[in-house]
């Protein structure tokens, strides 16, 4: 079947070459595009954002045994509930009960808090990462080079996540550079090396199983289309896997330390929207009473219990269902609203 539907691919994408036309699409086509963007946008945006990055973080930072806490709330016209404070059950147990803290905190602004922050801080990532690469083109680290140097803008933005509303602009919550290089420069090394054995082992076991597609450097179709053999499914399978065991060894476990370290950065005067224990079991010290001010990589994760981690695991896997469940109401809308454009259009002669 797989092999079907390459040649017949094949088939089409030759035909488009030597047959070029233009397609004229139907004038309503841009008002269902536009509906589609107002639609989706905002959902993709609170799943990918909302739910992807802000909920594990605030599982990472909260403690599952406070000795007494009462959520933050600001927002006294937002919707509360007692998902919130249930008693010795951790807040981020629950989607609900997050999203619902999330709402007591701000309203709707909560689920989207430190979004300034995140884009500046993808763009200059992106950017330095660049301009890192072209003077160390042999020597692939210009991401991890990127990331060190904007250690400040990371650390910022997970304080921005999880401590309450402030007054003051993310560029404003900077802490000290040097401090957080000192703190944060070898778990960001952790989750750089983690998310590149996540990238290369997968893709050599892949190649090695002869899933690899030799590339084209043309755009020219060939004319004998690669041959998909009946085994590709538990070639496929094997990847797939390897690439899910990573990222739960290595990939997860590099992210809780990072976010767990920076964290420990937290000004004192700055309250949180989740139980946080900033001593770290008291393994951290103040600066005032001689100590360096943030957690060990060590301390870091041997503060992060069995049932945190339990509850973390549970927490992405019901992120992942939740996004193929939606990626997939998104696809039977807008699959079917593409074949209905494609069959209104017209078909011209191409200049």
């Amino acid at each position: 079947m797989l092999q079907h539907v390459a040649n017949t691919g094949h088939a089409i994408a030759r035909r488009f070459v030597e047959e070029p036309t233009n397609l004229k699409l139907p004038a309503w086509a841009g008002l269902i595009a536009l509906g589609d963007f107002i639609i989706f946008f905002p959902i993709f945006l609170f799943l990918g954002y909302t739910i992807g990055s802000i909920f594990p973080t605030l599982a990472i930072v909260e403690d599952p045994n406070p000795p007494a806490y009462e959520p933050v709330a600001l927002d006294e016209t937002a919707d509360h509930g007692p998902e919130a404070s249930v008693p010795g059950k951790p807040i981020t147990t629950s989607l609900r009960a997050t999203r619902r803290l999330l709402g007591s905190v701000a309203g709707w602004r909560s689920y989207f808090r430190g979004i300034v922050c995140a884009a500046v801080l993808s763009v200059a990532e992106a950017s330095l990462g660049n301009i890192f690469t072209k003077f160390l083109p042999l020597i692939p680290i210009g991401a991890l080079l990127a990331q060190l140097a904007l250690t400040q803008l990371g650390a910022a933005w997970t304080h921005i996540v999880i401590s309450a509303p402030s007054s003051k602009k993310f560029y404003q919550r900077l802490p000290p550079f040097k401090k957080t290089f000192e703190a944060t420069c070898f778990p960001i090394l952790a989750v750089w090396l983690a998310n590149a054995v996540n990238f290369a082992v997968p893709a050599l076991v892949g190649r090695a199983l002869g899933l690899a597609v030799p590339g084209r450097s043309d755009p020219e179709i060939p004319e004998n289309p690669p041959q998909l053999g009946g085994d590709v499914a538990w070639k496929s399978l094997i990847v797939f896997i390897l690439a899910v065991g990573i990222q739960l060894a290595a990939v997860v476990p590099a992210n809780v330390l990072l976010v767990r370290v920076q964290a420990s950065l937290l000004p004192p005067d700055e309250d949180t929207i989740v139980p946080f224990d900033r001593s770290f079991g008291g393994k951290v010290d103040p600066v005032v009473v001689s100590g360096k001010g943030f957690v060990s990589m060590r301390d870091a994760l041997a503060t992060f219990p069995k049932a945190s981690w339990v509850r973390l695991y549970k927490l992405y896997a019901k992120i992942v269902g939740i996004t193929f469940a939606v990626y997939v109401f998104a696809l039977a809308v807008i699959v079917p609203e593409v074949i209905l454009i494609l069959a209104k259009s017209e078909k011209t002669p191409s200049l």
